[in-house]
């Protein structure tokens, strides 16, 4: 075979295996799910235990618009008068401990703190209670007892959450489901007609929410949607108001766990939650 027909098979060769590269589909930069692993004394995320890949998101609403989320109206505006916000851990409880070295204890009181005093510019007329207001030890059972004991329309506990996965990444919400039947059962408690209706109507109301929140996290940030679900969570199976679980970041994921920590990271997320609260106090 002469020179020349060799050097220009190597070329044409070169040129469909570049191609062919570049039809393949990169996997840098996919984010995956977190697996649950038990494992004694480990912090482990409070997804489901699957691995999947990150679905794409699908809200093409800018993530840095100072503009509110706009949702398709659900119900009418829901008269609101207290709002019970719960910096989760503290004290002993120091929660889960990220990349950034911080423990999520402080981080949560931050937020509450900060969303707190929006709310209340926002909502002058609404009382806006905190179940701590310093790194203090409160048990489960007394964080939700604030709320029933207010009546309170709305209970938000704020999380952040943590996996053995380093590339878990995003934020969920979490309502009671039916969970609260077991949790009255197994204390030998009476299920009446009237504490079924009533768990019924405040169970609609918590899923609500966690749509609100979910949708909101979205507009601000482009990250997983990691969806809204049932937990098994003392302070949602015995709340008697609209109670979730927001968890709104991974500690242990590189990035996200160190973007935390910042103020203008924490500023975004107080937007995001506040866009939730309003949207959910308008019915939408």
């Amino acid at each position: 075979m002469k020179w020349r027909e060799t050097v220009w098979m190597a070329v044409a060769w070169m040129c469909v295996v570049g191609a062919a590269q570049a039809q393949t589909p990169s996997h840098q930069g996919m984010r995956y799910e977190a697996q649950r692993v038990p494992s004694s004394g480990a912090t482990v995320s409070r997804s489901e235990a699957k691995d999947v890949a990150e679905a794409p998101v699908t809200d093409d609403t800018d993530p840095c618009s100072s503009e509110k989320p706009a949702m398709k109206p659900v119900s009418k505006p829901v008269h609101v008068r207290t709002i019970v916000i719960d910096p989760g851990h503290g004290g002993e409880n120091e929660g889960a401990i990220g990349v950034a070295r911080i423990h999520e204890k402080y981080l949560t009181l931050q937020v509450a703190q900060l969303l707190a005093d929006r709310l209340r510019e926002l909502l002058p007329d609404v009382e806006i209670v905190l179940t701590r207001q310093r790194d203090e030890s409160i048990s489960l059972s007394e964080r939700i007892e604030v709320a029933n004991r207010l009546n309170a329309d709305l209970f938000l506990s704020l999380h952040f959450n943590n996996s053995l996965n380093p590339l878990a990444i995003g934020f969920e919400s979490f309502w009671g489901g039916d969970y609260w039947a077991a949790d009255m059962q197994k204390a030998g408690e009476e299920i009446t007609d009237e504490i079924r209706e009533l768990r019924t109507r405040t169970g609609a109301a918590s899923e609500r929410m966690g749509r609100c929140f979910n949708h909101a996290m979205r507009h601000r940030f482009d990250v997983l949607d990691r969806g809204v679900k049932t937990g098994d969570y003392t302070v949602l199976t015995r709340a008697k108001v609209p109670a979730v679980v927001l968890e709104m970041a991974f500690l242990s994921h590189a990035e996200e766990g160190m973007s935390a920590v910042r103020p203008d990271y924490q500023a975004r997320l107080v937007q995001a939650l506040t866009d939730a609260v309003m949207n959910y106090v308008n019915g939408l």
